[in-house]
């Protein structure tokens, strides 16, 4: 098996560890009005999303890519995804954290919709 094989499994599984882990921090804090108090609750969304964030950037350096193709558009859309989710869990309006919460779920599925699609 190639390394390229096993890098890209990997970063798929942390895309998906990583998603399902934001909506149910989401789901937690916004539905059941409760945080999550576990000490990995904290801990662990940071972990994956820097093995993902690495995982990518590996990636990206195996397989050149042109920055303003999909990839620039993706990694932007990543960026945006990260701050949504900074005011989703951060803001005390909780009809803000709401908005921002669903729109960064929306942004996260067009991320791996981009990136399965990779359109251009």
């Amino acid at each position: 098996m190639s390394s390229y094989f096993l890098l890209a499994h990997l970063h798929l599984t942390l895309v998906v560890i990583s998603g399902l882990g934001f909506a149910l921090r989401g789901f937690f804090r916004l539905v059941l009005e409760r945080p999550l108090l576990h000490p990995m609750a904290k801990v662990g969304p940071h972990l994956v999303d820097t093995l993902l964030l690495i995982s990518g950037v590996a990636l990206w350096i195996m397989v050149p890519y042109a920055l303003w193709s999909w990839l620039g558009v993706k990694l932007a859309m990543v960026l945006f995804y990260i701050a949504l989710g900074l005011i989703a869990f951060r803001t005390e309006n909780r009809n803000t954290a709401v908005i921002a919460y669903l729109s960064a779920l929306v942004t996260f599925l067009a991320i791996v919709a981009t990136a399965m699609v990779k359109p251009f």
